[in-house]
């Protein structure tokens, strides 16, 4: 029994020692193949790496074009004017009840002697024709409005018509030119709403496309350059390496090709970016609001399985075929 078992135990280590041999030596003939075969390696690489570098552009704009949308949706705010009577402790309650409210950024209090001074800092002149003539401060009280989205402009404006708030809102002072200062408000949240929609539909479809035929490309570009050297497989079959020895080399190569095309996009991007002028723009704005090694180590990832995925399967169809040298 302990013969057997001995027996047994050298039979696996032998077994690693070949499958770690094999493993290195495939390893190492696929960085070789890469550099003998450079100038396709250098144009399969750049295939994928163009392809990777487009689809991030369209990532970028998108970024680029949410935060202006978001921007835009945070400088129209919605402001109510109040009667001249109302309390302190009232609007203070009022503002908090409204910074509770789901989909409120901020809510600001402006009194009737803060709106006085605002007046002043832009308009000094009006502010001392009022103190020169000891006139009544004619500016009303107000609360000033901004939503994280314009979708929640109609909730705000649908929430103080029917609170007890209601009744502190001087109504004659929402009047802009014969229209209401809300259906104003309205009609601009539901023109933002429906721009915003619509970009985030065209940027969709515009990644899903790209995002499928790109897939295809870099797949394509791999299978190509297999193809041309399937003459290399049946040499190989034909002094007796295995099919996994065969299939090593290919994966190396397709997992080199992913790593230095994803690399290589990001460099191109960063590149163009600086000679356009741009740079500011992708690096500050859009950066800061992504994670960007994870996006990296994400498209390195999917990258990887699209090259191993490729190659695996073309080499597979040159293994099960009948030995024919071109």
């Amino acid at each position: 029994m302990k013969r057997k078992s001995k027996n047994h135990k050298i039979n696996i280590n032998k077994y690693q020692t070949n499958f770690l041999l094999e493993l290195s030596r495939g390893i190492k003939l696929g960085i070789i193949n890469l550099w003998r075969n450079k100038l396709l390696s250098i144009a399969t690489i750049l295939v994928i790496a163009v392809m990777i570098c487009i689809f991030n552009s369209i990532l970028a704009v998108n970024q680029i074009t949410q935060n202006a949308l978001q921007t835009i949706n945070q400088k129209v705010d919605i402001v109510f004017y109040l009667n001249d009577n109302i309390s302190f402790s009232e609007a203070n309650a009022m503002r908090e009840k409204l910074e509770n409210l789901e989909g409120i950024k901020t809510v600001e209090y402006i009194s009737k002697e803060e709106a006085l001074q605002l007046v002043s800092e832009t308009y000094p002149e009006t502010a001392d024709f009022l103190i020169k003539f000891n006139l009544e401060n004619p500016l009303p009280p107000s609360i000033s409005i901004i939503t994280k989205s314009a979708d929640d402009y109609d909730q705000v404006i649908s929430y103080i018509n029917k609170s007890r708030f209601s009744e502190y809102i001087d109504y004659s002072q929402q009047d802009l030119g014969g229209q209401n200062q809300q259906m104003v408000i309205s009609k601009t949240a539901e023109n933002l709403v429906g721009i915003s929609n619509f970009v985030k539909q065209l940027i969709f479809w515009t990644i899903f496309i790209f995002l499928i035929g790109g897939a295809l490309i870099i797949i394509n570009a791999i299978q190509l350059t297999i193809y041309t050297r399937k003459n290399e497989i049946f040499v190989m079959r034909l002094v007796g390496a295995t099919p996994n020895f065969i299939r090593l080399p290919f994966l190396t190569e397709g997992i080199a090709y992913a790593v230095l095309s994803v690399l290589l996009s990001y460099l191109m991007i960063y590149i163009v970016s600086f000679l356009i002028g741009i740079e500011n723009l992708l690096f500050n704005e859009v950066l800061n609001s992504i994670n960007l090694p994870n996006i990296i180590l994400l498209q390195i990832i999917l990258t990887i399985a699209l090259s191993v995925l490729a190659s695996g399967s073309t080499v597979q169809k040159y293994l099960n075929k009948k030995l024919v040298f071109n």
